[in-house]
C-alpha cells in the first residue's frame, strides 16, 4: 500500500492537478475568476488555461459570463439529480423569456443548494435599469423570495438547520434576521401562495416567487425589479403570472421525463 502511494506522490498526473487547481480556484471565488486568474494559478499560458476551461464548459463543470468574462462552478457540481436539473434548465429558460416579455422585468429560476438558493436561469429584463442576479450567484435563504418560496415547502426542523448553518445577515434595514420572525414569514408564504422579498435583500429591489412543486428537487421561479416598477400593488397580479408559468413548467418537465 505504502509503494503505490508513494507512486501516486512521485508521479503525479499533471493534467489532473491543472483540473484540481482551476476548480479550486473557482471554488474559492464567490463572484468568479477571470482567464488571467487561472492562467497565473495553474501557471498556464492563457491559450492553455482557455482549452481546460473551455472542456469544463463543455461538460458544465464551469460556467461561462460572457458578458464580465468570468468563470463559476457549474451545475454539474450538484451532487443529485444533476440531469434532471439540466433538463428543467433547458425547460425554464422559453417560458421565463415569455414571462419576462410580458410584464418586462427580470426572471430567474434558482435551486435549493444546501443553505442557499443559487441562481440557474436568468432571463433580464430590456430596461436599462433593472434587478438582475447572474446565473451561478448564490442568495440567502431569509432574505430572498425565492429562498422564502423554496424553504415554505420544508417542515420547520428542516428550516431551522438550513438557518443554523450561517447568520442571518441583516442587508438592510427591511431584512429578517431571526429564526422566528422568518417562520412567521414562512406561514404567510404558504398562506398567500408566493414568496416576497420586499427590499430585504437590496434597498431598491422588491422580488416575487412561486416554488415548482412536484419535482424531485426544490427550485422555484421569480420576478425581480426596482421596487418603483413593482408597487405593492402589482404584486398579487405578478404572483399569479408566475403559477401559471410554474403549473406548465412542471407539466412539461413531467411529460418530457
Amino acid at each position: 500500500m505504502k509503494a503505490a502511494k508513494d507512486a501516486v506522490t512521485n508521479y503525479p498526473i499533471r493534467a489532473v492537478e491543472r483540473v484540481c487547481d482551476i476548480l479550486d480556484v473557482l471554488q474559492r471565488s464567490r463572484e468568479g475568476a477571470t482567464l488571467a486568474d487561472v492562467a497565473e494559478v495553474t501557471a498556464l499560458p492563457k491559450s492553455s488555461a482557455y482549452r481546460y476551461l473551455a472542456a469544463l464548459e463543455s461538460r458544465r463543470y464551469v460556467e461561462r459570463d460572457v458578458a464580465l468574462g468570468l468563470y463559476r462552478l457549474g451545475l454539474a457540481f450538484r451532487p443529485q439529480h444533476t440531469r434532471q436539473v439540466d433538463a428543467l434548465v433547458n425547460l425554464a429558460r422559453p417560458h421565463l423569456e415569455r414571462l419576462r416579455d410580458k410584464l418586462g422585468e427580470t426572471t430567474n429560476m434558482g435551486l435549493l443548494d444546501g443553505a442557499e438558493v443559487v441562481h440557474a436561469v436568468v432571463v433580464e429584463s430590456h430596461e436599462m435599469m433593472r434587478l438582475a442576479a447572474r446565473v451561478g450567484d448564490r442568495g440567502a435563504l431569509h432574505a430572498t423570495a425565492l429562498g422564502k418560496a423554496i424553504v415554505a415547502e420544508l417542515p420547520e426542523e428542516r428550516v431551522r438547520a438550513l438557518l443554523s448553518a450561517q447568520p442571518l445577515q441583516r442587508y438592510t434595514p427591511a431584512t429578517i434576521t431571526t429564526v422566528e420572525r422568518y417562520l412567521e414569514e414562512l406561514e404567510t408564504v404558504r398562506r398567500e401562495g408566493y414568496g416576497l422579498d420586499d427590499c430585504e435583500n437590496q434597498p431598491d429591489g422588491r422580488c416575487v416567487a412561486v416554488s415548482l412543486q412536484g419535482l424531485p428537487f426544490l427550485c422555484g421561479i421569480s420576478v425581480s425589479a426596482p421596487a418603483r416598477r413593482l408597487p405593492p400593488d402589482k404584486v398579487e397580479a405578478t404572483a399569479r403570472a408566475l403559477r401559471r408559468v410554474a403549473m406548465r413548467l412542471v407539466r412539461d418537465f413531467h411529460a418530457a421525463g
